[in-house]
């Protein structure tokens, strides 16, 4: 399967059959995981692990109190705090998402609920270290749960925002050779599907510059961790990706390349700017 159609299909996934994997299977998930040790977009070096059921066949422990059933490894990250750090943990955790989701396996992200200790010892946290997420990973139960079917109600998992209500143009439309990359953008996950990307380009689509649009109680109510920048850095993924698989040119760089019409566009509007593709 293409990375195109790995972010196409991909949905979060909370029940899982709970069968084992084979060591092959296991061999494999952790080079996959192994493959996301490579530079990220702000430089950080992310830990990733992975956290394993035990010789018992049971679920592996993650305490995600119901929310997620039969699940058989889990994918941790931990990053000492600095610029960019917890946009780093997306891009690479996004990056291991969708090579699961091309072999035919299921995950989902989980920011909130679940135990930082057993994250933290899987991926090898040390010192000053957050741990502000894990992934599930195994197969799809062949029914959802009811707990599954519940948080995917509350969340309206499979609904999106509009394109027109997260990419702009700071003056006319947005150029057609674009758009397949920012419908990759859109179908990208985020924590309680809040959709926090906003990409605003030139009218010559010669820079792209992505915003937050921070929605401040919420990305704050960790603690140190910043659940909503985790979610730009999934997008920065996306992005990247897409634009290779379309044969687009250009890379993720630093603040001081944003053209001042784009700097505007976003400032009047409240947004943060995080990164700019050129």
């Amino acid at each position: 399967m293409k990375t195109y159609d790995a972010i196409n299909v991909r949905v979060s996934t909370r029940s899982f059959d709970g069968k084992p994997f084979s060591t092959a299977e296991i061999e494999r998930l952790k080079f996959l995981l192994d493959s996301e040790a490579a530079p990220n977009p702000f430089g950080n070096k992310v830990k990733l692990g992975l956290s394993l059921a035990g010789g018992d066949g049971k679920p592996a422990k993650m305490g995600t109190y119901g929310l997620i059933s039969g699940a058989k490894a889990f994918a941790a990250a931990a990053v000492a705090p600095g610029e960019g750090a917890f946009e780093d943990v997306g891009w690479a955790l996004e990056g291991f998402v969708l090579k699961a989701t091309a072999i035919g396996l299921a995950s989902c992200w989980i920011g909130g609920l679940f135990s930082r200790g057993a994250a933290g010892a899987a991926a090898g946290a040390t010192g000053d270290d957050l741990v502000p997420v894990v992934i599930a990973v195994g197969k799809a139960a062949p029914h959802p749960s009811l707990a599954e079917r519940i948080v995917r109600g509350a969340s309206k998992a499979r609904s999106r925002k509009p394109l027109a209500e997260i990419a702009f143009s700071t003056e006319g439309e947005l150029t057609s050779l674009w758009l397949p990359v920012l419908e990759a953008v859109r179908a990208a996950p985020s924590a309680s599907n809040k959709q926090p990307w906003r990409l605003v380009t030139t009218p010559d689509a010669s820079s792209w510059a992505l915003f937050l649009d921070e929605d401040k109680a919420y990305n704050h109510a960790l603690g140190a961790v910043r659940i909503q920048n985790i979610d730009i850095g999934i997008a920065m993924r996306h992005f990247a990706l897409a634009t290779s698989e379309f044969g687009l040119p250009g890379a993720w760089s630093g603040l001081a390349a944003c053209p001042k019409p784009i700097l505007d566009f976003g400032a009047s509007r409240g947004w943060g700017l995080v990164a700019v593709w050129s």
